[in-house]
């Protein structure tokens, strides 16, 4: 006995589906008139069946298929060729910006000086196919798909029983789209942490990078306040007047008194033990100018005016 709800094959004794709980009208299919509902019932499956049955009604009364919206095949539509088992689609899918590829790569070397624009055309009507006629006719690829699946069963058997059973089996819902789904988040996920994990690593040693020159170079305007006023270099930085504290990232800010060099250590990762040097100048107004060098750190991690 077959359920009229779902299509699913039950025991003739049953009195409710076993696998959507509708109850059973206690007929079996062999002895009362099949009718194409029953069919589509039963290739479809539970899963959204009631929108797909009004949209096969819609066809059927119609004398053909034509267009009809599904927002499933315009988000997903890979996986909703796979969710609803039509392979062959998902393949053509698949494979649809290759084979697109080849003859608009042609018109564009044929075209000559109007290449971009034939360029430009194709990649057009490529989107317009994808994310518009697809979609619109998802209803109709699914009702053909069906309605070949029921062809083919009835012209294999002329058991009812037989046909809706092979209809139940081959038809319905996979999960596969939902496999592929996963493993397209796992690889999503992964791409994203190759790509972003780097590039948040290098933001963060930019920024601690800059951080320690500006700290740093706060130390040197103590230390030129200081030589101005008193024509001589401080021995240390408390001698300067410089008692801003170092942010945790900055191991140790020093001054070389032969020179008056201001060196700055760092101590985050990846920057453990290297150095930034602030190296005084005089300028034609005689005053202390500092430039800004490092001999132990990448350039792509130092501020402009540091990239000597």
């Amino acid at each position: 006995m077959f359920c009229t709800q779902c299509g699913g094959a039950n025991e003739d004794s049953a009195k409710f589906c076993a696998s959507c709980g509708a109850e059973l009208q206690g007929k079996n299919t062999a002895t009362h008139q099949i009718s194409m509902d029953d069919y589509y019932k039963a290739i479809v499956g539970p899963k959204s069946q009631d929108y797909y049955l009004q949209r096969f009604s819609r066809f059927d009364q119609r004398g053909s298929a034509g267009a009809s919206w599904n927002w499933p095949a315009f988000f997903v539509t890979f996986y909703w060729f796979l969710y609803r088992k039509m392979w062959l689609h998902a393949l053509v899918y698949f494979f649809l910006p290759t084979m697109m590829m080849v003859p608009a790569s042609f018109a564009a070397a044929m075209a000559g000086s109007s290449a971009n624009i034939v360029s430009a055309f194709c990649f057009i009507a490529y989107l317009v196919g994808i994310f518009v006629l697809l979609p619109m006719y998802a209803n109709s690829f699914y009702y053909n798909h069906c309605q070949k699946k029921i062809a083919h069963e009835k012209a294999s058997s002329n058991d009812v029983q037989r046909q809706l059973s092979e209809l139940t089996r081959k038809g319905g819902t996979s999960g596969i789209a939902l496999i592929f789904v996963v493993l397209l988040a796992v690889f999503g996920v992964g791409i994203l942490a190759a790509v972003a994990l780097p590039a948040y690593q290098s933001y963060t040693m930019k920024a601690r990078v800059f951080e320690a020159v500006k700290v740093g170079s706060q130390a040197a305007d103590s230390v030129a306040s200081y030589y101005n006023q008193h024509q001589e270099i401080p021995a240390n930085l408390q001698q300067a007047g410089f008692t801003t504290a170092l942010p945790a990232f900055v191991q140790d800010i020093t001054i070389n008194r032969d020179n008056g060099v201001v060196t700055i250590t760092l101590s985050a990762p990846q920057l453990e033990g290297k150095t930034i040097l602030l190296v005084p100048s005089v300028d034609s107004n005689k005053q202390i100018v500092w430039g800004c060098m490092s001999q132990t750190i990448e350039k792509m991690y130092l501020p402009q005016h540091c990239q000597q």
